[in-house]
């Protein structure tokens, strides 16, 4: 057997230690890497969200300001059909515009200036509303 001088093992047990420090901090750095990393995806994640469900609300509103363009043209036409007509409400079942959204336009028309307020999506808990009004000629 071969003996080992106290200098040679006290030289290996420091080099050992300072491998397992040196070990350590390398985990110890991963882990704060991948924290920061988490975050970061997390932020990422949650805007992408953000920016969907913003996406969506553009979308509804659109289709809101759409159907109060078309009850104002159905109001044009059936007016100049008929300069006795008072207007209608317009219900778009759910399918039409849609598959699980339904719709709602009012038409009222009185002394000539048609008032349109439609609603989307209807079944809704808070739908859309948008208002137009304007001044029909026969």
């Amino acid at each position: 057997m071969k003996r080992i001088s106290p200098q040679q093992r006290f030289r290996e047990q420091t080099q050992h230690s300072a491998t397992t420090r040196r070990r350590g901090a390398v985990t110890i750095v991963a882990m704060v890497v991948l924290m920061i990393l988490a975050g970061l995806i997390a932020q990422q994640v949650s805007r992408a969200l953000s920016d969907r469900r913003h996406s969506r609300q553009q979308v509804l509103h659109l289709q809101a300001e759409k159907l109060a363009d078309a009850g104002l043209a159905l109001a044009a036409t059936s007016f100049a059909a008929d300069l006795a007509w008072t207007g209608t409400t317009w219900k778009v079942p759910a399918g039409h515009v849609h598959q699980t959204n339904s719709a709602e336009v009012t038409i009222r028309v009185q002394d000539g200036i048609c008032t349109v307020v439609s609603r989307y999506p209807a079944n809704a808990e808070t739908p859309f509303q948008v208002t137009r009004t304007r001044k029909l000629t026969p």
